[in-house]
């Protein structure tokens, strides 16, 4: 029998770099690049959800961003437009999405980190190390407390990428396990009985469906989070 995780194999299509997961970003992009082509004074049912998710995303950004939010509205909704594009469409074409592999996630993580440290050095200059040093801390505690700060700080792309494809890996992981049980099931007895695991089966697709929209949502939150640190120090 094989592995389960021979489901998130990387399949190479024509080189090392052109893989199934590229594809699958590459038509993400292409999918809203035509959806986004056009727009109607009477919205059809997807550009009302789209308006619907830039709604809900405006009004959280600018409680967390203050008046300084104008500008990162657009970048962050597409970031969560993105990842919940290929979370839905790797799910339904391959049964799993790209970002169960940590080297995207980690990669995409990492590119907001390094953003957000870049923001609050232009935004603070040398005065946003002050952000490691919490306020009103004793003085005494000051050197452990910026090693702290710092190792927190350090591990906040790991922590984000990993988050994302350890949720997704092990909820498909599970997933793949009750179809497998619930398919020899049926291949081997007909009770009625059998029917209970396909229940499970359509009850934990949805399920996942649901932790595909959570991840996403989360990610970019974080993401968001971290940012308000290199626009207000605290």
């Amino acid at each position: 029998m094989t592995s389960y995780f021979d489901h998130f194999i990387v399949t190479k299509i024509l080189t090392a770099y052109i893989t199934d997961s590229l594809l699958i970003l590459l038509l993400v992009l292409v999918l809203y690049m035509v959806i986004n082509s056009n727009y109607y004074i009477i919205p059809s049912r997807i550009q009302s959800l789209i308006e619907i998710i830039i709604d809900h995303w405006t009004t959280v950004v600018k409680e967390n961003l203050g008046d300084k939010s104008e500008f990162y509205i657009l970048p962050l909704t597409s970031l969560f437009m993105f990842i919940l594009g290929i979370n839905l469409l790797g799910f339904f074409l391959y049964t799993f999405p790209s970002t169960t592999h940590i080297s995207l996630t980690f990669g995409m993580a990492l590119s907001v980190w390094v953003g957000v440290i870049i923001l609050g050095f232009k935004n603070f200059k040398s005065s946003f190390f002050s952000m490691f040093m919490p306020t009103g801390a004793p003085l005494g505690l000051a050197p452990l407390l910026v090693i702290i700060e710092i190792a927190s700080n350090i591990s906040r792309p790991v922590a984000l990428g990993m988050r994302l494809a350890a949720n997704l890996t092990a909820g498909h992981i599970l997933l793949a396990i009750l179809a497998d049980f619930g398919c020899k099931l049926l291949f081997y007895s007909y009770s009625i009985a059998n029917l209970f695991p396909i229940l499970i089966i359509i009850f934990m697709t949805i399920l996942e469906i649901g932790v595909l929209v959570i991840q996403a949502y989360v990610f970019t939150l974080l993401s968001m989070i971290y940012l308000r640190d290199s626009i207000a120090l605290h």
